[in-house]
C-alpha cells in the first residue's frame, strides 16, 4: 500500500526537496523485502538489513504527507472546475476536458455556444445513422436498390429521381418537424423521451452525454469510412472481406501475429517462425506485481476475463470458458447436465436431419411424404407427436429426479451420467477424461451445426448440402 501511495503522489506533483528521502525509503523497502524473502527461502541469517535511519523514515513520511495533500487539493480543484463548467454548458462534459477548449474562438458568446451545441448534436445523430447506412448495405438492400453501389459509389449510381426523394425528405424534416414544446432544447423532438420519464436528473445527463460522445465518435468514423472508400476505391465492408481488418497497407504487419490469425488478418505468412514457435517464446512481464499484490488468474480462452474458479476439477474446465459468467449464478453441475443433454440431442438431430435429407425414411406413408421442414407438422397431424412428447417428458422427469437426488446427497452421480455406454470408457482416468472432453466438444459443435442446418434448409429451400 505504501508503494502505491508513493507512486500516486510522485506522479501527481513533483517535490524535489523530499525526492532523496522518498527514493531512499523505496530502496530500503525493496532491500528489506528481498532480505525477508531470502530468509523464507532458507537463505543465510546474515543478509544485509535495511540501513534507513529514523531520520530517513521521518523524511519519507513527511514527503508522502505533503505530496498526498497537494494531490488532494489539486483533485478538489479539478472537481470544482468540472462541476462549474458542467453547470454552465450542460451535458457532454467529460475527461480530459473539464474547461472550455475553443482555440478558434468560435463560441465567444452563450448564444453561439448554444447554436454550436445544437449543431453538434444534429451532426452526431446524422453521422451515427450514416455509419450504419455505410455498413448495412453489405448485408441488406431494400427492394429495388439491388443495383445501387454502396458508399461513395452511390453518388454515381443513384438516379436523379432518387436524389430528389432524399432531398425532399430531408427538407420536409427540416421545415415540418419542430422541437417538442417544453422539451430539453431545440434538439428534443420527443422521440424516445418516454424512456426518461422515471429517470433521475443525473441519469438523464449521463444518457445525454453518452449520445453526444457516440455522435462525436460517429463523426470521426464516417469521415474515416469515406476516406478509406475514396483511397482504395472499395467500401470498408468489402475490404474487410477481401483484405482483412487492417487493409492491404498494414496486412503484412499483422498477419504474423498469433492472436490475429483468422480474425483481423486474412492469411498466414510463410516466412519467419511458426505459430507454435512464436507461442513458445516467453516474454518478461513489463509490469510485475508489487510485493503485496496477489497474482490474478486469467482465463486461457478469454484472456481479458478472470478465470472462473468454480470450473476447476471439471472436464474442459482448464480452458476457463464462461464469458457470460453463467456458473457464477448457477451450479456447474446443472450447467454441465444441460450442456451434455443439449449436445447429445443435437448430435442425434444432426445425423437424423442429414439422413432424412439424403432419403432415409421409416416405413409408412406419412413418413415417405414428409420433409425435414414439414416433419413436425406432419407428425402432429398423424397423431405421432403426442406419444413422442410423452416419452420425452418421462425422460425429463427421470433426469430431474437424478439431479435432485444428487443435491440431496442421496446419489453419487456425475453430471449427464445415465449409466449407458460407460463400459466403453478407458480404465485410465486421464484417457477417460479425454473421451468425455471429446463428447463435450462434439456436442458443442453439433449445437451450432444443427442451428446452421435448419437455417440453411429454410433459407435455400434445397436439401442437403443446400446448393
Amino acid at each position: 500500500m505504501a508503494l502505491k501511495l508513493t507512486a500516486f503522489a510522485a506522479l501527481a506533483e513533483s517535490c524535489s526537496a523530499f525526492a532523496p528521502a522518498v527514493s531512499s525509503a523505496l530502496r530500503s523497502y525493496s532491500a528489506s523485502e528481498s532480505g525477508q524473502q531470502s530468509k523464507e527461502a532458507g537463505g543465510s541469517r546474515d543478509e544485509p538489513k535495511s540501513k534507513l535511519s529514523p531520520v530517513g523514515w521521518t523524511a519519507g513520511a513527511a514527503a508522502l504527507t505533503v505530496l498526498a495533500a497537494r494531490a488532494g487539493r489539486r483533485a478538489a480543484a479539478v472537481r470544482v472546475a468540472r462541476n462549474t463548467y458542467r453547470e454552465t454548458y450542460g451535458p457532454g462534459i467529460c475527461a480530459p476536458l473539464f474547461e472550455k477548449w475553443d482555440p478558434l474562438q468560435l463560441g465567444t458568446t452563450d448564444a453561439k455556444m448554444e447554436r454550436y451545441t445544437n449543431v453538434e448534436i444534429k451532426h452526431g445523430r446524422v453521422s451515427m445513422i450514416a455509419c450504419l447506412g455505410y455498413l448495412l448495405p453489405e448485408f441488406f438492400r431494400f427492394p429495388g436498390c439491388e443495383n445501387f453501389q454502396n458508399g461513395l459509389g452511390a453518388l454515381s449510381t443513384i438516379p436523379p429521381e432518387g436524389w430528389a426523394q432524399l432531398v425532399a425528405f430531408i427538407g420536409a424534416h427540416e421545415i415540418l418537424v419542430k422541437p417538442r414544446e417544453g422539451g430539453m432544447g431545440p434538439y428534443d423532438f420527443g422521440l424516445g423521451t418516454e424512456l426518461l420519464v422515471k429517470a433521475s436528473a443525473a441519469e438523464v445527463e449521463r444518457r445525454q452525454t453518452v449520445e453526444r460522445n457516440n455522435g462525436r465518435l460517429a463523426m470521426a468514423a464516417i469521415i474515416g469510412l469515406m476516406w478509406q472508400d475514396g483511397t482504395f476505391g472499395v467500401t470498408p465492408g468489402a475490404m474487410l472481406k477481401s483484405d482483412g481488418f487492417w487493409g492491404p497497407p498494414v496486412e503484412w504487419l499483422v498477419r504474423d501475429i498469433g492472436m490475429c490469425q483468422g480474425m483481423c488478418a486474412t492469411k498466414r505468412s510463410s516466412r519467419g517462425p511458426s505459430l507454435a514457435a512464436r507461442k513458445a517464446v516467453v516474454f518478461e512481464d513489463p509490469t510485475p506485481a508489487l510485493p503485496d499484490e496477489r497474482d490474478v488468474r486469467m482465463s486461457p480462452a478469454c484472456p481479458y476475463l478472470k478465470y472462473p474458479e468454480q470450473l476447476d476439477g471439471w472436464v474442459g474446465g482448464e480452458k476457463g470458458f464462461d464469458p457470460l459468467k453463467v456458473t457464477d449464478a448457477v451450479p456447474v453441475y446443472i450447467v454441465r447436465e444441460a450442456e451434455l443433454k443439449h449436445g447429445r440431442v443435437c448430435m442425434l438431430a444432426t445425423v437424423g436431419w442429414i439422413a432424412t435429407e439424403l432419403g432415409a425414411r421409416f416405413p409408412g406413408e406419412v413418413f415417405q411424404k414428409a420433409t425435414t421442414i414439414s416433419a413436425h407438422n406432419d407428425a402432429v397431424a398423424a397423431g405421432y407427436m403426442q406419444p413422442f412428447a410423452g416419452f420425452i417428458a418421462a425422460l425429463e422427469l427421470y433426469s430431474g429426479f437424478l439431479v435432485f437426488a444428487y443435491f440431496d446427497n442421496q446419489l453419487d452421480r456425475d453430471a449427464g451420467d445415465f449409466w449407458a455406454g460407460k463400459n466403453f470408457l478407458p480404465k485410465d482416468e486421464a484417457k477417460a477424461n479425454d473421451m468425455k472432453l471429446k463428447e463435450l466438444e462434439n456436442g458443442r459443435l453439433a449445437m451450432v451445426a444443427f442451428s446452421g442446418l435448419v437455417t440453411q434448409a429454410v433459407a435455400t429451400g434445397k436439401p442437403f448440402p443446400y446448393f
